[in-house]
């Protein structure tokens, strides 16, 4: 507890500014990465962020803390046993055994790239473009796995998870934006996951639509039994749920007998068709899921690693190294099953315009379509692996948004509370569409693609940031010169597909609309350059932590200037 102050605890404006440097000195405390029975000792700063004098005034006030850093407080808050995997170090080389230990994160990270509104997307790119952006579809992945690893590394190194970072080091007022943002992207999913998943039952059962969506919406609570199981048992799940997908679309391909030739070419042969650029650009925001990053990093904190002060760095790199393992091969499998939707539909749809048969390329008549071609049972097929993965990743969005929530706003959300929330939000907008009109999934698919790309941009840009400190990771993981300029040139190059995406769905069809566009583009480059430019809010320094901001950015946020003197280890 802080010491009392020499000042009058009766002033508003001096317990105002106490508790603004209680909250900043809690959340410091969590940025340190702290070996056992080491000291950290807080000390007031000036306006100009030096201390002050410390000759017995009452301004100087000290914090004993013996940190143990455990990654129950990271990431999953559960401290039931079941709930993580314990995980030994040794110095030996690569092991099979131990990396099955470590498979499940990136299982249930590859859950949003082949959600229904992927499944949507790969039928509409086999219906503009045909093969020819398998290429585009497999670099997009690649590029995947190693963002995805980032957000794993994130968490590793530090023991805690994007969201808490962004609270942490971001003033408030941009920290709620960046939360916003990404629970509208959250939500935006869910809307697409509860209509792929009616949208099976009703191919299945005959049942309406809007049906379809209020049963989807009651029975994500299974998922919380599912948790009860333990991580593992989880993990398991939704492993199953990928495969049972992945083996209802590599059976329909057999069975479709696609031109091997035309799928390798386009696979290797990199090519854009012409009017299909918007598309291209599509393909990568689809892979692309900002809240996928929250979840990754946070993920990781199930295994629970040795970090005692002689095997910590060694335990994180081997943590490291399995982990990107295990992520490449979660989404290279993603990008088996999503290449085979695209392969079954391209070919599909070829044996349709031969025939002269006319055809919708959308979710809802991909079952029509392969009844058609293979047979009605096809279509029974199809609408098993659209409910597995449906079911999983209205679960995954869920267990985001929980993440998202607990680390922006640094309280525990009940699972039962997540899922009713995010469900009655979803619910009413899964509604409208499924009662006004089929054709408007398609636009609603369209607007939450945009807004995921926006979204990307504002959660991306942090996580390379953070990478980049050594203040942040530690000297030995943080960033060296050429992962900075490979982070720089990504930030741009994503940056730059989301805004030309976003820019290519907005009608230019009068001077006003020209005029909002720019204002538009002036806004978002302003806010992204801020948020890349913002200094972090706890720096190390010269064994300090320091609040860096400068004294003007201080004051406009209201941030107590504090520092944490890390003495030597008791």
């Amino acid at each position: 507890m802080w010491e009392s102050l020499s000042m009058s605890e009766h002033d508003p404006g001096e317990q105002r500014r106490r508790q603004q440097q209680t909250e900043f000195a809690e959340s410091v405390t969590g940025t340190i990465e702290a070996t056992p029975n080491r000291r950290a000792e807080y000390v007031e700063l000036d306006t100009m962020g030096s201390p002050r004098s410390s000759d017995g005034s009452a301004n100087k006030r000290r914090l004993s803390l013996e940190q143990t850093l455990d990654d129950a407080a990271t990431a999953v808050e559960d401290t039931a046993s079941n709930q993580h995997v314990k995980i030994e170090y040794d110095a030996g080389g690569f092991s099979l055994k131990k990396l099955l230990r470590f498979v499940g994160p990136g299982i249930l990270v590859s859950q949003a790239l082949l959600d229904p509104g992927n499944i949507e997307s790969d039928i509409s790119q086999a219906d503009t473009s045909g093969y020819k952006l398998l290429w585009l579809l497999l670099l997009a992945h690649i590029l995947c796995i190693f963002v995805q690893s980032l957000a794993a590394r994130l968490g590793v190194v530090t023991g805690r998870h994007l969201a808490q970072h962004i609270r942490q080091q971001y003033p408030r007022p941009l920290a709620t934006v960046f939360w916003l943002l990404t629970e509208l992207a959250i939500i935006g999913a869910d809307i697409q996951e509860v209509i792929g998943t009616a949208t099976a039952l009703h191919i299945l059962t005959g049942i309406p639509i809007w049906a379809g969506v209020v049963i989807t919406a009651v029975d994500s609570f299974l998922f919380l039994y599912v948790q009860r199981l333990g991580v593992r048992v989880t993990e398991l799940v939704f492993g199953l749920m990928v495969t049972t997908l992945a083996v209802c679309f590599w059976v329909e391909m057999v069975l479709i007998k696609p031109d091997a030739r035309e799928v390798i070419k386009g696979m290797v042969i990199p090519r854009i068709p012409q009017g299909s650029a918007v598309q291209a650009v599509g393909i990568v925001g689809c892979v692309l899921m900002p809240h996928n990053l929250f979840l990754h990093s946070a993920l990781v904190g199930s295994r629970k690693l040795d970090r005692r002060e002689e095997t910590r760095e060694g335990a994180i790199r081997e943590a490291m190294r399995y982990f990107r393992i295990e992520t490449a091969v979660s989404l290279v499998y993603a990008y088996l099953i999503n290449m085979a939707v695209v392969v079954v539909f391209c070919k599909a749809f070829e044996l349709m315009r031969a025939e002269g048969i006319a055809y919708v390329a959308s979710l809802a008549e991909g079952a029509n379509v392969l009844s058609h071609v293979l047979g009605n049972g096809s279509k029974y097929v199809y609408a098993v692996g659209l409910l597995a993965i449906g079911q999983s990743t209205t679960m995954t969005g869920t267990l985001s948004g929980q993440y998202v929530t607990e680390g922006f706003w640094n309280m525990p959300v009940k699972p039962w509370q997540r899922v009713l929330i995010t469900r009655s939000i979803s619910l009413v907008p899964a509604l409208i569409v499924a009662l006004t009109a089929a054709a408007h999934i398609d636009l609603l698919s369209e607007i939450i693609n945009v807004l995921q790309a926006i979204v990307l941009s504002f959660t991306i840009i942090p996580l390379l940031k953070l990478q980049d400190h050594a203040e942040v990771m530690g000297p030995e993981f943080a960033f060296g010169r050429v992962a900075r300029m490979s982070a720089a040139f990504l930030t741009l190059a994503i940056v730059t597909l989301n805004a030309y995406m976003v820019a290519s769905v907005i009608p230019l069809d009068s001077p006003s609309m020209y005029v909002a566009l720019c204002a538009v583009v002036i806004v978002y480059v302003l806010v992204l350059s801020y948020t890349a430019a913002f200094p972090l809010r706890c720096v190390w320094s010269r064994r300090m932590v320091v609040d860096r901001a400068p004294p003007a950015i201080r004051w406009l946020f209201g941030r107590a200037a504090l520092a944490v003197d890390v003495g030597a280890p008791t």
